[in-house]
């Protein structure tokens, strides 16, 4: 099949090879791709010195409650993260990264910016510039239809 007549067909052939790449890099961390991803997002919260409550997890990640418990649960017997009750209300909790947590993150980001920059090596300026537009574009026309 010429891929070139199915450009999405492309970029899922390409998300799946990246996806291999960057578990090839973490896998000393032994982090699952949902375990990796919510500590991203912790990571990002805690620099906008955001607080991240267990109930925004499941809103973010579109995942069940039971979910984002098992994942949270998997994080703290890591020691990545840990719950800490809101006062005023028991039943909410909110999620902090531990300093090894916050450890382990940076470790997961400077390897992300490696694979970028071998990724990055590849294309011109301008080819950046049209590979940017592209995906914007196409991004935009799939938003559109409002597939949620």
């Amino acid at each position: 099949m010429d891929l070139e007549n199915y450009p999405m067909r492309a970029v899922v052939n390409l998300n799946c090879i990246w996806h291999r790449v960057i578990e090839k890099a973490m896998a000393d961390l032994g982090l699952s791709s949902i375990q990796s991803r919510m500590l991203g997002y912790l990571y990002v919260q805690l620099c906008q010195d955001k607080k991240v409550l267990q109930k925004e997890l499941e809103e973010e990640f579109k995942i069940r409650k039971s979910s984002v418990t098992s994942v949270i649960q998997m994080l703290e017997k890591k020691g990545l993260v840990r719950r800490i009750g809101v006062p005023g209300d028991a039943r909410k909790k909110e999620v902090v990264l531990t300093e090894y947590g916050i450890s382990v993150q940076r470790t997961v980001l400077e390897r992300l910016e490696t694979l970028e920059h071998m990724v990055d090596e590849v294309l011109s300026p301008e080819e950046k510039k049209l590979w940017h537009s592209c995906i914007r574009k196409i991004a935009t026309r799939l938003e559109e239809t409002e597939y949620d």
